[in-house]
């Protein structure tokens, strides 16, 4: 009630600027998303089926034709298109998005392996990826004070060696893993997207100009939820493909989320490249901190 009382009274001063809201625009990026969601929840049936393909050209059209908009001069956009013309915020951006695509596939991936592969209750299964979540959360504000201290640097090139390891033993240990070789493996890739998961949307905000910081955190919000979504249908997807020449269920599991482990490995390495640039776009003088 007091909240309320207060805000009634600082709203009074305030004159808000209307602006119209590009619905073209808008149903160009749902479409999109939409079409390539279905896309891949259906790439088990292969490319030749109508809904793979039919999706991902519908996926492109959309998409070019939301750029094509975009560009229109004296019009209100969703997005500012212009933010995509930084390198710097783009290579933050991607680390972002890619951690959160693996992050949110692991908690698909390794409930599924531990129940249907190593054959431990529910509970336990669910369990394994409490350690992991609990330390991201306790770490997070501590990586980012470590940010404000000592720069984005150290803690990228640490966390992302983490998130490569991390991945790289599921593969290794994938037919031989037990719970508590998963609980370790997935603290060590927790510790390292903590360290740059909130400060890669930091430092991706800081490279662009005031009047275009509400673009860029638009950006990382949607990309944020639909990488988390896409995520877990991709993984589904590849979990069955990949087991489907295996007999028995436990086997067709693990060598399915042998696999998925493959493909979240080729985005840890992603997000090393990109760390590698920043690093490189630091020492040339073109990162904001």
């Amino acid at each position: 009630m007091i909240f309320c009382l207060i805000a009634v009274r600082f709203m009074g001063d305030n004159h808000p600027k209307w602006e119209s809201f590009n619905l073209p625009e808008y149903l160009a990026i749902v479409v999109g998303l939409i079409a390539l969601t279905l896309a891949v929840n259906n790439l088990s049936k292969g490319f030749a089926n109508p809904i793979v393909w039919g999706g991902l050209l519908i996926t492109i059209a959309a998409f070019w034709a939301f750029f094509t908009m975009a560009k229109q001069e004296g019009k209100a956009h969703i997005i500012n298109t212009t933010v995509f013309k930084n390198t710097s915020f783009n290579l933050g951006l991607a680390i972002y998005t890619c951690l959160q695509f693996i992050q949110i596939s692991l908690t698909f991936v390794i409930p599924n392996l531990a129940q249907l592969g190593l054959k431990t209750s529910a509970l336990t299964s669910g369990m394994l990826l409490l350690l992991g979540s609990l330390l991201s959360a306790f770490f997070g504000p501590v990586m980012g004070r470590l940010l404000d201290s000592q720069g984005f640097k150290k803690l990228f090139i640490i966390g992302s060696l983490l998130g490569i390891a991390g991945i790289g033993l599921f593969i290794i240990f994938a037919q031989k893993l037990s719970t508590v070789t998963i609980i370790i493996f997935h603290v060590m890739f927790m510790t390292g997207f903590s360290m740059m998961y909130n400060n890669s949307m930091t430092i991706g905000l800081q490279q662009l100009e005031v009047m275009h910081i509400a673009d860029g955190n638009a950006l990382f919000n949607m990309l944020q939820q639909y990488s988390g979504s896409i995520g877990t249908a991709a993984m589904s997807v590849i979990i069955a493909i990949a087991g489907s020449s295996y007999q028995g269920a436990s086997q067709q599991t693990i060598m399915g989320s042998k696999a998925a482990f493959i493909v979240l490995f080729l985005f840890t390495l992603i997000i090393g490249a990109c760390v590698l640039s920043l690093i490189k776009r630091d020492k040339q003088g073109l990162i904001k901190n």
